[in-house]
């Protein structure tokens, strides 16, 4: 009887010793793409090149908010045109400090209005883009300032002295979070 007991228990332990390991949940991959993740690294703003040139200053641009966790798209913002002349590329990005708003400039993919850089934002907790300009005047220099929470500072178009100033313009400070 006990030669047995000893033969099953034996045949037990061999047999689990031999069963192939479980996959367990596979690690989140990072996700790869030109662009820049949040402060708090819970999101990514990629940037990708859409249109008929691949390559600055003539390249169209699509962003795509994602997921760090496993890079699901959460939002798009696409700026290719039908001809490839008439689209916008992205040229300066930045997440606020505070990780809730990603906001970036834009140049004309044909090179049209090259004094207008019309700058936009993704607004985290909404999961909307807008664009700045619509608060502030048309935005005539690329380098934006963003600073705690999420306060951006933009030079618009137009001095006291010359409204339709493009060269000097006059500098505008706005709070994202407050822009409706």
């Amino acid at each position: 009887m006990r030669s047995s007991i000893f033969v099953t228990v034996g045949f037990f332990i061999v047999g689990c010793a031999q069963q192939p390991p479980t996959p367990g949940p596979t690690a989140p991959q990072p996700v790869n793409c030109l662009g820049v993740t949040s402060p708090d690294q819970q999101l990514r703003a990629c940037v990708l090149s859409v249109g008929t040139h691949p390559n600055p200053p003539f390249n169209e641009s699509q962003v795509e908010i994602r997921n760090t966790g496993g890079g699901t798209v959460l939002a798009t913002k696409n700026f290719k045109s039908p001809d490839g002349e008439h689209g916008r590329n992205v040229q300066k990005m930045e997440w606020s400090p505070d990780s809730q708003i990603f906001v970036f400039s834009t140049a004309s993919s044909g090179g049209h209005s090259p004094w207008h850089w019309q700058t936009y934002f993704y607004d985290r907790k909404r999961k909307i883009f807008k664009e700045v300009d619509d608060f502030t005047g048309p935005v005539i220099k690329r380098n934006f300032k963003l600073t705690a929470p999420d306060w951006i500072e933009v030079q618009v178009q137009g001095t006291p002295n010359d409204p339709g100033d493009i060269n000097t313009g006059h500098s505008v400070k706005r709070r994202l979070s407050t822009l409706h």
